[in-house]
């Protein structure tokens, strides 16, 4: 587990500590494509964040955790990250924003120094596929107060389209991540009595070749209610999603 977890920290070190064009390409396209998967994660933050302590979970730069204060009313954040680079770049942020209720540190999200029963909110984006996810939920279902929610965007693993994508450019992502299959959603229901699963991105792929097709947006958003038909007629079609919102409670 060790060589894993320096294989990740090593990774996300040089990714957030230099910039790489490749990267700031993909970056871009992913922000162009799952911009109605964000917004969907970020109204289910907002809406549980009020007055709440949140943990940032995989908190990179700090922007979700600083919008989680500053946009969202939050009372308290706690922001990890396996990069001490990030967290570096995490704290700066909060101090140039004027946030002092913001905690940023570097830790193994698979084995959390925090206390018990902390947390009212858990969010993250695209953290939980590096991870031992039955360590990581485990973790999260400690740290989370028994009425606590624990709300994550992340990668699913089905499609072959992506799958071949993610073949060819290894460079990309980390050697130990693993994009999450539905068989692996068990591993959240043996620590939480209540999962909900929100599927996004199938047909909008077909835009990801186009990146300045001047109807790229109209055509995006048609595309986006296309899938919600599809995803809502035909549920066989959901497992080859791009992306899955999970919202889960009742940690056990």
């Amino acid at each position: 587990m060790e060589e894993r977890i320096d294989r990740e920290k090593s990774f996300h070190d040089g990714r957030f500590g230099a910039d790489s064009d490749s990267r700031e390409t993909l970056s871009r396209l992913q922000d162009d494509l799952l911009k109605l998967a964000k917004r969907a994660t970020y109204d289910a933050i907002q809406a549980r964040c009020s007055g709440k302590t949140v943990l940032d979970y995989g908190c990179g730069l700090g922007s979700v955790s600083c919008r989680c204060v500053r946009d969202y009313g939050a009372r308290s954040v706690v922001g990890i990250d396996v990069s001490d680079v990030a967290v570096d770049c995490a704290r700066r942020l909060a101090t140039e924003r004027r946030i002092d209720n913001i905690t940023f540190e570097a830790m193994n999200a698979e084995a959390m120094t925090l206390a018990d029963d902390t947390f009212d909110l858990a969010c993250g984006f695209g953290i939980l596929h590096h991870l031992d996810l039955s360590r990581s939920i485990s973790e999260l279902a400690r740290v989370l107060k028994p009425d606590g929610t624990a709300v994550f965007l992340e990668p699913l693993g089905h499609n072959p389209a992506l799958n071949l994508f993610r073949r060819m450019t290894p460079g990309l992502r980390t050697a130990d991540e693993h994009p999450l299959l539905l068989k692996d959603l068990d591993v959240v229901r043996a620590h939480f009595g209540r999962l909900d699963v929100r599927f996004f991105n199938l047909t909008t792929l077909a835009v990801a070749p186009w990146p300045r097709y001047l109807g790229r947006r109209y055509l995006l958003h048609s595309l986006a209610a296309c899938d919600r038909v599809l995803f809502a007629r035909a549920p066989f079609l959901r497992k080859f999603a791009w992306e899955i919102l999970l919202t889960f409670s009742e940690p056990r």
